[in-house]
């Protein structure tokens, strides 16, 4: 029901009340879905964001079956279903590895291996051209190793985004199919 402001005093102390319970309500709320992403993350289960190159989004049943691959723009329907990461297909998942050999092996910088991949008229998992930042997100996210990372930044209600200290990331180790080997990942 809205509450009524008659320019009274008491009206005035009411409607600050209210206003400091919703707030209190707002912020109670906001750790308890916190909590339940978290949860999820150390289960194995996604929390949002694309695949990217080498990977999709799978959906799974509430009995842990495999339900279907999501598109990009896709969501799960039900409560009760979770995504997780799966291998993308073969030829990606490749270029993804010889990613990693010519960083490593070739010691090739990050411009240079994006070059050589829009040479060979290879997109990205967008449908973009390669970039340099895009090959680093390759070389330096876990999830290519099978590990779920999750609120490695922050972003509060009218605050800038801020980057969090590694100890206070959520995270799951090997909770999905690796398509690097880890000991290559950290060579770098």
């Amino acid at each position: 029901m809205q509450f009524e402001n008659d320019g009274s005093p008491v009206a005035t102390i009411v409607k600050g009340v209210k206003r400091a319970m919703a707030g209190e309500y707002s912020r109670e709320l906001s750790v308890k879905v916190f909590a339940g992403q978290c949860r999820l993350i150390e289960l194995g289960y996604r929390q949002g964001g694309p695949a990217g190159f080498g990977l999709r989004r799978v959906l799974i049943g509430e009995n842990g079956d495999r339900k279907a691959e999501l598109a990009r723009g896709e969501h799960k329907s039900l409560q009760t279903d979770r995504v997780v990461l799966a291998p993308g297909p073969a030829e990606e998942v490749e270029i993804v590895r010889d990613i990693y050999r010519q960083f490593i092996e070739d010691g090739k910088p990050e411009s240079r291996i994006a070059a050589d991949l829009n040479a060979r008229g290879i997109k990205t998992d967008l449908g973009r051209d390669w970039t340099r930042g895009v090959v680093h997100q390759i070389l330096t996210n876990e999830k290519y190793i099978g590990n779920n990372v999750y609120n490695r930044k922050s972003y509060k209600l009218k605050k800038k985004r801020v980057a969090n200290a590694p100890g206070m990331w959520i995270r799951a180790d090997g909770v999905f199919e690796a398509i690097v080997d880890p000991q290559v990942f950290y060579t770098m």
